[in-house]
């Protein structure tokens, strides 16, 4: 690898508003504000990591000091510029609060504020995770805030919103960035792949976007970790190995043991085998909420890759499966696994073998409960009953049965024996026991 090799996050990382991968709505109000010469003095960039908060803010800062600007965008070309781009300009200040935010970081800040810039025509401060300031440092800071220089533009940048003061937010025009969508995502890696020459799978391509969460950066460090990782041709199977997901065969798996009874040990195996080769349980249990979530989604007739977040394979499998199972019972499987992840945290439970029993027993109680009778087959089978008793005829199979060489004999019908083997355990043995209802 060459020395001044750069990753791809910062290869490709915009220089030109046209190059920002979707916040269009942000980008769209700033060069209006651009072509209208109606900048304010105090923006805050709020969104999730890795979605171009600080990129948009180089960007703009570029265009406000460009010497020979190119419509709303700036030329790249001019000595502003390529100090910019190059980290030595003095007209631009990127400042990181997470190590800058003690008060007297925020005084000098103010001192130095006063002296205009020396290329281009504003002073831009860039303030990265700006909620890492502590009180007294906003306090400071919103004074400089609330009366800048005319020659100062001040671009504020956060993912928690939450912990910045009203008296601050109410001094900036706030813009909102959102997770990318994973289908813009894959189009975006797809891009990348052929410039690089890079040969991918699109399965694998859906599967590194999904894994970047909706942040540009992550996903393209994770496309340079599999890159390194394959040495060839990457596949999708390369990249669930890396990512060390549980694939949905697994799940399938699991969720079809669950539906025979006869199959114990069959259910609990895979929990053994990933217990065994040191899989993370917890993250299992994760994995399986999500994989019923798909299950109910595509029972309900969804089958959109980019809300599923699964590859067309994988969607087709499981519709196959859902296909003969009825929508009550996948409802009673997520809420069982979704009571487990609830309970798995609030006991803080980070040893897997602990894991592992509470997986085993709740998989154990949702067989048995779902190869109980359900309600709808309880009223089906004492409607058939009822019928009997009223002259109707039923079907032929409840009526008779077959003995000595297939010949078709009439059964002995018993109303006990009938109703202890539809509803096996739900008699009352003690008559003691039955409850008094009272006299009214």
């Amino acid at each position: 690898m060459s020395e001044h090799y750069k990753v791809l996050a910062r290869r490709y990382r915009p220089q030109l508003f046209r190059e920002v991968v979707e916040q269009t709505h942000a980008i769209s109000a700033i060069e209006n504000a651009i072509k209208e010469n109606r900048l304010g003095s105090a923006y805050l960039f709020y969104g999730p990591r890795g979605v171009g908060k600080t990129t948009i803010a180089r960007i703009l800062a570029k265009r406000v000091n460009c010497l020979n600007p190119q419509g709303v965008e700036p030329c790249n070309q001019c000595e502003s510029c390529v100090e910019i781009l190059n980290g030595s300009s003095l007209d631009v200040i990127e400042i990181d609060a997470a190590s800058n935010r003690r008060i007297e970081d925020i005084r000098d800040l103010r001192e130095n504020v006063k002296f205009k810039p020396i290329i281009g025509k504003k002073k831009v401060y860039i303030i990265d995770e700006v909620h890492m300031l502590t009180k007294e440092s906003f306090n400071a800071l919103l004074k400089t805030l609330e009366e800048p220089p005319e020659h100062v533009l001040f671009i504020l940048a956060t993912t928690e919103i939450n912990k910045i003061p009203e008296t601050i937010l109410s001094r900036c025009q706030i813009f909102t960035f959102r997770k990318v969508p994973i289908v813009r995502l894959q189009k975006y890696l797809e891009e990348i792949a052929q410039k690089e020459k890079i040969q991918v799978e699109k399965d694998a391509l859906f599967l590194i976007a999904k894994k970047g969460d909706g942040s540009v950066r992550d996903s393209l460090s994770f496309f340079e970790q599999i890159i390194s990782y394959c040495d060839g041709k990457i596949t999708a199977e390369k990249v669930r190995e890396l990512t060390d997901s549980f694939s949905v065969d697994v799940m399938l798996t699991i969720t079809q043991n669950l539906f025979r009874v006869s199959s114990s040990n069959e259910l609990l195996k895979p929990i053994a085998d990933i217990f065994n080769d040191g899989g993370d349980l917890e993250r299992f249990i994760w994995e399986y909420l999500e994989f019923l979530r798909i299950c109910i989604l595509i029972h309900k007739g969804i089958k959109d890759k980019d809300l599923l977040g699964l590859i067309g394979e994988d969607i087709e499998k499981i519709h196959q499966f859902v296909a003969t199972i009825p929508f009550e019972k996948l409802f009673t499987i997520f809420d069982e696994i979704y009571q487990l992840r609830s309970k798995s945290y609030f006991l803080r439970i980070k040893n897997t073998y602990e894991a592992r029993i509470l997986i085993e027993v709740t998989l154990l109680k949702i067989q048995d409960k779902l190869n109980k009778p359900t309600l709808d087959e309880i009223i089906h089978d004492i409607n058939q009953i009822s019928k009997l008793f009223e002259g109707q005829d039923i079907s032929e199979e409840k009526l008779f049965k077959k003995e000595n060489n297939n010949k078709i004999v009439k059964k002995d019908f018993s109303l006990e024996d009938e109703i202890q083997s539809k509803f096996l355990g739900t008699y009352i043995t003690d008559e003691n026991k039955i409850p008094k209802l009272p006299n009214f």
